[in-house]
């Protein structure tokens, strides 16, 4: 997917009560070069069975200017094909985007392997017929049928690249359970760094661990599991930086991504690293909550790390001033360590307070 030369205009529906974040999607449009030229937004009670936004409103949005058209919310084949005829442009979702982000970031063969999973989850899914299929995944590879359609057809080849591609992930996670398995005889303790993606998770790692880790103001910089070792008093634990969440992160990714995710749920600490300056660090904290919950690993030890306070204050002495941006928000007995990671400001305290919960 080339969006370098896209002129794309972003479509979506706004139901009662929901948040939606058109700037961020605008972001990852912009993450693949594509230009946004414009936004058509509709307030309505339920997605249209058939167009997702209403004909109507479809008809009268001027999209002279497009060549693309991205959803703010998952779209079904059908979906897809209706907007594509009313309107005589190709449209593409929010999925989509992040997929293809992900695939352009993978460098490590784990991480193309977990990419390659999630666009076949998703393309199994679209397939008409088969909008069910991720539940039942667990099913064997299928033989041909007499009087197969082609959906059917591209479908059992896609269920054989997903076997095929979960029957290599499955090596990986199997050589990530030696590993995890010879630390712990040897007394390792663990930490992932977890938060909304683009928080400067990576940049935190290189100031703790020294490490030269790859850092790059843009969404889903890290998606390869970096591990370095952090020292306290001389004693060696081990910290990894992880994969950035975002809102609603697509379930494709989440179910492709266990390798990755893995390293979160073995974690004896986990590191959420948010940006204090945001305007959204309610929102974004809020889903990182999600996130980890769906991984069952929000009950475990926890420090929340405040980064980026050189954009609020100028001197580390005024950072905790900045705790009622956050009040509220953060768990009452979960501690919190403000940070600047570019600086170097507070991670002596931030150690600390890894040595008490370590």
């Amino acid at each position: 997917m080339e969006l370098e030369k896209e002129k794309v205009v972003v479509i979506a529906v706004k139901r009662p009560k929901e948040e939606i974040d058109l700037e961020e999607l605008k972001g990852l449009v912009e993450a693949l070069g594509g230009e946004v030229v414009g936004e058509v937004v509709q307030k309505r009670a339920s997605f249209s069975p058939s167009t997702y936004i209403g004909k109507g409103k479809l008809k009268e949005a001027d999209l002279s200017k497009a060549t693309l058209l991205v959803a703010y919310h998952p779209l079904s084949a059908s979906q897809k094909r209706n907007i594509e005829e009313l309107t005589g442009l190709p449209v593409i979702d929010r999925t989509e985007v992040i997929l293809e982000i992900f695939a352009r970031r993978a460098k490590t063969k784990e991480a193309k392997l977990q990419v390659e999973l999630a666009k076949s989850y998703y393309q199994l899914s679209h397939l008409r017929g088969f909008g069910k299929e991720l539940s039942r995944l667990g099913g064997g590879v299928g033989t041909r049928g007499p009087g197969e359609t082609k959906s059917e057809v591209e479908a059992r080849a896609i269920r054989r690249k997903i076997h095929k591609l979960r029957k290599e992930l499955n090596e990986v996670l199997k050589r990530q359970d030696l590993m995890r398995g010879s630390r712990r005889k040897r007394g390792f303790k663990t930490i992932a760094v977890v938060g909304y993606t683009n928080v400067g998770k990576s940049t935190l790692v290189k100031a703790l661990t020294k490490k030269d880790v790859f850092i790059k103001d843009m969404p889903f910089a890290t998606l390869d599991v970096k591990t370095g070792s952090l020292f306290l008093d001389g004693r060696q634990v081990l910290i990894s930086d992880t994969v950035g969440f975002i809102k609603n992160l697509p379930h494709e990714l989440v179910a492709s991504f266990r390798a990755t995710l893995s390293e979160v749920r073995e974690a004896d600490l986990l590191l959420i690293v948010f940006d204090i300056s945001s305007d959204k660090v309610e929102e974004e904290l809020r889903s990182v909550e999600e996130t980890l919950k769906k991984l069952k690993s929000w009950d475990k030890p926890k420090i929340f790390v405040a980064n980026k306070v050189d954009k609020l204050v100028r001197s580390p002495q005024e950072a905790k001033e900045l705790y009622h941006r956050i009040a509220g928000v953060i768990p009452e007995d979960t501690p919190v360590v403000f940070v600047s990671a570019t600086k170097g400001w507070g991670l002596k305290e931030l150690k600390e307070e890894i040595k008490r919960r370590i």
